[in-house]
């Protein structure tokens, strides 16, 4: 989550991470939590043109659980 190249795509889009917390238990499982604009994280990940950068920080799509959330 924190290779440069995902880095300055996120500064562009305007998301920051919030959280990243790794599993005790498996230490290639992690809680990872962005704050940016509406469905804007949502979309990197669904996007296929920005899967390789993203998989390119170590992120495994197998088993990847997204929530989406809005505080009000």
């Amino acid at each position: 989550m924190n290779a440069p190249e995902q880095q300055a795509m996120f500064k562009e889009m305007g998301v920051k991470t919030f959280y990243i917390g790794k599993s005790l238990e498996d230490p290639k499982r992690a809680t990872v939590m962005f704050q940016g604009p509406v469905n804007t994280c949502y979309d990197i990940f669904i996007n296929p043109e920005t899967k390789p950068i993203v998989e390119a920080s170590g992120h495994i799509y197998e088993g990847t659980i997204i929530n989406r959330w809005i505080s009000e």
